[in-house]
């Protein structure tokens, strides 16, 4: 399966009509989310950086919330800049 095709399932998952809205994310998941590779987000962890996690057992998840306010603080928005000068 193409990282485009599973970007498009799990936005089904999150945003499809009908869809079961999930709170926690694997690092697989959102390393797809965010367009970053999933053994970046365990460097990440372990060099206490990064996007908060939550730790159940020996499973590591992270929050859609948290997820969303990373993708928003590197959203670029261009006419701002120009409104700016």
């Amino acid at each position: 399966m193409r990282d485009d095709d599973k970007t498009q399932k799990l936005l089904d998952c999150l945003f499809g009509e009908g869809a079961t809205r999930r709170l926690l994310f694997s690092p697989k998941e959102t390393a797809i989310l965010i367009g970053r590779a999933e053994q970046s987000l365990a460097n990440d962890r372990f060099e206490g950086r990064g996007l908060p996690y939550v730790k159940l057992g020996r499973s590591v998840k992270y929050k859609i919330s948290d997820i969303l306010a990373e993708i928003e603080a590197r959203t670029v928005d261009p006419e701002a800049s120009r409104k700016a000068v």
